[in-house]
């Protein structure tokens, strides 16, 4: 990091002083921030890996399904058992520590759904099907969760890293070089004032 520009003077002093506060003042906010980032990192997590099982079992169960009502009903009959409509979903959001993510989601299926049989393979498959887009979604918001307050809490903790061992050590070695010359000029003027002091009082004496 290169030098920093600082006022001449004692206003200099006061400048990095003032810059100093702000900087531990900002690490220090960050900090709680990241505290918070990192709570919540590590419950979408864990909610990222159950949904997860939980999408892939399903998956599992979908694909049994699936098979068997095609060997039953053949191709011709499990396209005319689909919808052949879009779902309506709807997301909901929040944020935390200033990210906006995704925190749930509802899944409205298409109307006008062809009548299949209760208790045919089709009509098992079908609700399989049903079961594996929600988990689908479901995983699809904590897994975004994830992602975006991941980059947030990557992005903070590379501010504090650059205040805490960067910006304010660099203000810290500049304040104290500041100092000394401050307090090597101070000693010097009066240095001078002393010797001009008793120069004035040299003739009076004799």
């Amino acid at each position: 990091m290169s030098a920093i520009r600082v006022p001449s003077g004692r206003s200099g002093r006061q400048w990095l002083r003032g810059r100093l506060g702000s900087a531990e003042h900002a690490a220090a906010l960050l900090e709680q921030k990241l505290r918070a980032l990192r709570a919540e990192q590590r419950h979408l997590a864990e909610a990222a890996e159950h949904t997860h099982d939980e999408l892939v079992a399903q998956a599992e169960e979908t694909k049994t399904w699936t098979l068997r009502a095609a060997l039953t009903a053949g191709r011709r009959g499990m396209r005319l058992a689909g919808p052949g409509a879009e779902a309506d979903v709807t997301i909901s959001w929040s944020t935390t520590a200033g990210v906006r993510h995704p925190t749930g989601i509802t899944c409205s299926p298409p109307t006008g759904v062809a009548d299949v049989p209760a208790g045919t393979a089709v009509a098992h498959a079908v609700r399989e099907q049903r079961k594996l887009l929600d988990s689908a979604l479901r995983h699809a918001v904590d897994a975004d969760a994830l992602r975006r307050i991941t980059a947030e809490t990557d992005t903070t903790q590379r501010r504090v890293r650059v205040l805490r061992r960067h910006w304010a050590p660099l203000l810290r070695e500049t304040l104290a070089r500041v100092e000394l010359e401050l307090e090597e000029r101070e000693q010097a003027e009066n240095l001078r004032h002393r010797l001009a002091s008793r120069t004035g009082r040299r003739p009076e004496a004799e």
